[in-house]
Formats: structure tokens, C-alpha cells, sequence
């Protein structure tokens, strides 16, 4: 299996925690009756105790890449990972980054939105070297990515800056620094939920949201709270009020949400008819980004649209009939 290369290896002794499979082997029969080794599968990775890289100069613990994936192709494999480890290093800032080595600050196990993050890492481009990244002061956390797969493992150094111009590397292939931003989103957010719909209008407002599921479901999972807020007609508009949608209320809106059949959506819900109803209705969940939805009455389609970004249905009368009781709070 493949390696990084030497010149980007951290070699750390006594302080760095490998984390990778012993070469035990297992005692299997085979047909014959005779013993056969059978390989464990790769150990849990562990956060070394330090980094030694540098700005210029990303570097990753040796690990043995899963089978079938060069780590001179991409930043990580396209099959998604068993098991994400996030290791952080703090060091200074911008304008005056602290010197190696940087003790371990944080360490957090990502175990959601990990086919997200495979998509996301493989998809990643490949970067030339970066001469500078002085533009914008603020603080930098040097981060390592440990990924699990049944065959390997791979570490991937990932940058947190604020001009997001310190490469990403798995020790062969280079990625940019805005990798290090989406670690560290996850890091905040315990899973990685990277926004893949960009910017949405949210009762006036606008956040950024994406969330794995959200092409299979209207609202996937199981949100923590859900609220609802009418908008104006000038789209994307000011909100005329926020209402928080009682429990019992909640559960009936779900239900009725999930008996909708539902397509690929058209794209973002643009009306701005008069005799229109529109809201917003945000799913927000215990960790990670939430789910936005947009709701029309029938100007903006044949019975109106309800819309997630990713997939769309017709509104049906006891979904617009439900948002027209629900009370303010």
C-alpha cells in the first residue's frame, strides 16, 4: 500500500502515537484444515502529542493508505471513512506564528456527515505551492485529519487561518487552505455538515446551510427544534414574525412533511405574487448545520412548493393549513 512521502513524514519517537494496526495476525482454517493468517483490521488512530510542521511546510504521521487509493491522486480516498480523527495544535497567529513543536490542544472524533466529508476531501482540487499568507490577521490552529477504513488509514494536515491560504496535504497531494476552515467547522459542529447549498434566505436573513440526507429527505433525521416564520412577499424579504412550533405541533408538521412525494428540486424558490403565503420553516438539530425550508401557497406552482434546496413537492392543503394555525409564541 502506498506511503507519504519521507520528506513530509513526523517522526515524533517516543511522543507520537501511531495509531496504526499491529501485524499480529489472526489464526483462521482453511479448507484443508490448514492455519491461515488472517489481518486485523487497522488499530484506532491516536493524536500524536505534537506537530512539527510549518507554514510552508505541512507534514503527517506515516500511515498505510487503504487499498486501491494513491495518496498522490487526491487528498483522501472516495469511500467513506469508518472513523475521523481531528487533532489540534494551537500556534499563534498570523502575524506571528508560534515555532514548532505546538503541544496537542484538542482532539475530536467525528463519526456523522463522514460520506459528506469523503466527497468533499476527494473533490478537493490540487494546489500549487503558496508563497505568503499575511493578508488578514488572526489566530492559527495547526489541525491533523486521522481517516479509518477497513484496509488503512490516512492523515491529512489541515490548517485553521483566517485567509485559508495554508495548503492541505496528505504528504503527496496538496489541496488548498479552505480544508482546514471545513475541519475546523466540524470540529464546532461535531460532524462534518460542510455547506454544499451555499448562502439561503432565512426569514430575512441569510446562513449558510447543507446537511447529508437533505437529497433523500425534506427534513432528515430527527431535529432537536423546529420553528417557523412567515415572509414577506419581496423575496428573499423581511420576516413578519417567528413562531416556535409547539411539540405536538412539531410531529404533525414532520408527518406531514414525509407524506409529500418528493422530486429533484428546480432550483430556489423565487415568487414574489401578492396573493402568495410564504414561510420559512428551519429544522435545527443537536449538532451541526439545520435544514431550511421554503413553502408557497399555489401562485408559485400547481398547489404551491415546498423546497429543502435539494428536493421539492407540490404543498399539499394540511401542510399550508398547519402553518396557517400554528400560533405565535
Amino acid at each position: 500500500m502506498a506511503s507519504p512521502s519521507p520528506a513530509v513524514a513526523l517522526v515524533l519517537g517516543g511522543l507520537l502515537a501511531a495509531g496504526l494496526a499491529g501485524t499480529t495476525a489472526a489464526a483462521a482454517r482453511a479448507g484443508d484444515g490448514r492455519a491461515e493468517a488472517t489481518p486485523p483490521p487497522p488499530a484506532l488512530l491516536s493524536c500524536p502529542a505534537r506537530y512539527d510542521g510549518t507554514e510552508d511546510r505541512p507534514v503527517v504521521p506515516t500511515y498505510d493508505a487503504p487499498d486501491g487509493f494513491d495518496p498522490g491522486d487526491a487528498l483522501a480516498p472516495a469511500q467513506t471513512p469508518t472513523r475521523a480523527l481531528v487533532c489540534r495544535y494551537d500556534a499563534g497567529h498570523s502575524s506571528a506564528p508560534a515555532a514548532p513543536p505546538r503541544p496537542l490542544t484538542k482532539q475530536v472524533v467525528l463519526t456523522e456527515g463522514l460520506g459528506q466529508m469523503a466527497a468533499d476531501l476527494t473533490g478537493a482540487p490540487r494546489a500549487p505551492q503558496v508563497d505568503g499568507c499575511t493578508l488578514m490577521d488572526g489566530p492559527i490552529t495547526r489541525q491533523l485529519l486521522g481517516l479509518e477504513y477497513p484496509t488503512g488509514t490516512v492523515w491529512v494536515s489541515a490548517t485553521d487561518e483566517v485567509n485559508a491560504c495554508v495548503l492541505s496535504s496528505n504528504g503527496d497531494f496538496s489541496a488548498g487552505g479552505g480544508v482546514g476552515q471545513q475541519v475546523a467547522k466540524a470540529v464546532a459542529d461535531g460532524s462534518w455538515v460542510v455547506p454544499t447549498q451555499g448562502e439561503r434566505p432565512v426569514c430575512g436573513g441569510s446562513q449558510p446551510v447543507g446537511r447529508a440526507g437533505v437529497e433523500r429527505e425534506l427534513v432528515p433525521g430527527e431535529p432537536e427544534v423546529m420553528w417557523v416564520c412567515r415572509v414577506d412577499s419581496d423575496v428573499p424579504g423581511p420576516s413578519s414574525g417567528i413562531y416556535t412550533i409547539l411539540h405536538d405541533d412539531r410531529d404533525r408538521l414532520l408527518e406531514t412533511l414525509r407524506a409529500l412525494p418528493t422530486r429533484a428540486a428546480a432550483g430556489d424558490v423565487v415568487c414574489v405574487d401578492e396573493s402568495v403565503d410564504r414561510w420559512n420553516v428551519v429544522a435545527e438539530y443537536e449538532r451541526g448545520a439545520p435544514v431550511v425550508l421554503d413553502v408557497t401557497t399555489g401562485a408559485c406552482g400547481p398547489g404551491g412548493v415546498v423546497s429543502n434546496g435539494a428536493l421539492e413537492a407540490d404543498s399539499s392543503e394540511e401542510l399550508v393549513d398547519l402553518l396557517r394555525l400554528i400560533p405565535t409564541r
